[in-house]
């Protein structure tokens, strides 16, 4: 009975001992799969963050590119400003009672053309005054070149740039023609020129 209680025994033992074995393998196997699992997802983490950061400083090199873009273009136009005033300044400067007397005349006809008014006021400078010639003058050219006759009186009350300015006699419409809105009007030509020549 002894031997029989005893192969029992040492049946159930190694039964035991088997299923500890088979349970201690599986836990190994779990044990290595759960590691493999995160080791794969530790370095998956690890990739996605290292494309997160390549792609943050790539956007950071593109916002610097554009900033250095940007700051280039601004110190170009800031360059460009500069110039133009520089030769506005040196145009203005340039450019006195004697030199524009010749061309009032065409100006104020040129304006009175703008406004297609029967009747004008031609108000200039106290440096450079219109006379009643140059009215005349002016209303010759309307008169050849439209077939339209104007009246043109002179305004009393001058005003502070070289050039002239020529209103309704209601003063409701006016057509600037003084020396520093003209060279303003030709602003993209003489910009266009400092460009060609920089």
């Amino acid at each position: 009975m002894e031997t029989t209680d005893s192969r029992l025994l040492t049946g159930i033992l190694e039964q035991a001992d088997q299923a500890a074995k088979k349970m201690l393998q599986e836990a190994k196997e779990q044990a290595s799969a759960i590691l493999k699992d995160a080791e794969k997802r530790a370095e998956s983490e690890k990739e996605a963050e290292r494309r997160n950061l390549e792609q943050k400083l790539r956007q950071i090199e593109l916002r610097l590119q554009a900033n250095m873009t940007s700051a280039k273009r601004k110190a170009v136009l800031r360059q460009g400003d500069d110039r133009y005033q520089e030769v506005l300044a040196r145009v203005l400067s340039l450019l006195d009672a004697k030199t524009i007397a010749p061309y009032l005349p065409q100006w104020i006809a040129e304006a009175a053309l703008g406004l297609d008014l029967k009747e004008a006021k031609v108000a200039s400078s106290n440096q450079c005054p219109v006379t009643e010639a140059q009215l005349e003058t002016a209303a010759e050219i309307i008169k050849k070149a439209t077939g339209s006759s104007i009246i043109l009186h002179l305004e009393s009350k001058p005003i502070r740039g070289l050039g002239v300015v020529v209103s309704s006699l209601d003063g409701m419409v006016s057509f600037n023609n003084q020396v520093e809105i003209r060279l303003r009007r030709l602003d993209r030509v003489v910009r266009a020129m400092i460009q060609e020549h920089t």
